[in-house]
């Protein structure tokens, strides 16, 4: 039996659910964001109180590696990427104030690119420079199509018993999804963003 994301990411369980779900979302469409903003938009009770359970939520949710945060802001990482667009019914484009971290995500590949790759990439005939690879998915990531096709993946390698989210770190998610991407997946991939012709 295929199991919900409810019964997969432990974040989603609970009564802490609901301000977990509403925190992720408000970060995905809005961009870095401090508690206090996050209190306004969710005036559910009085916003003292609500802001002592979004701080507390938010601590949490930075201890298991869905967020971080930089000075008072609160910016989402690749897991809360990933497990935001998996909450969705119906995923929407995320946010361009997401740059920076796709920024980030692909400068740390460029750094190891041999941990990920090896020297280089092959595909039957044709060898591929990781660097390659980085620009491109770099621009082609932007796409929400993108996103959403990488969350379905991640929600499958959860199902299967590859990954526990919530235990995972931002950088050894992004090393087993690079690591159990088939040939045909990736070749499909890189054809789409024009890597190979």
């Amino acid at each position: 039996m295929v199991k919900s994301y409810k019964d997969l990411i432990g974040i989603f369980k609970g009564k802490q659910a609901a301000y977990n779900k509403q925190i992720l979302n408000l970060l995905f469409d809005n961009g870095p964001m401090t508690a206090w903003q996050m209190t306004g938009r969710m005036t559910s009770q009085g916003k003292v109180s609500l802001h002592a359970t979004l701080t507390k939520r938010l601590r949490s949710l930075e201890k298991k590696k869905y967020l971080r945060k930089e000075g008072k802001w609160w910016f989402l990482q690749f897991k809360g990427f990933i497990v935001t667009l998996i909450i969705q019914k119906k995923p929407k484009p995320w946010s361009k104030k997401w740059t920076k971290l796709l920024d980030e995500l692909s400068e740390f590949i460029r750094k190891h690119s041999r941990a990920f790759f090896g020297s280089k990439v092959q595909i039957d005939d044709i060898t591929i420079n990781p660097t390659d690879i980085v620009d491109r998915s770099r621009k082609a990531v932007k796409r929400t199509k993108d996103w959403i096709f990488l969350s379905h993946y991640v929600k499958n390698l959860m199902q299967t018993g590859v990954v526990n989210i919530d235990l995972i770190s931002n950088q050894t998610l992004l090393a087993v999804i690079l690591s159990e991407f088939s040939n045909e997946e990736l070749e499909k991939l890189m054809k789409d963003w024009k890597v190979l012709k």
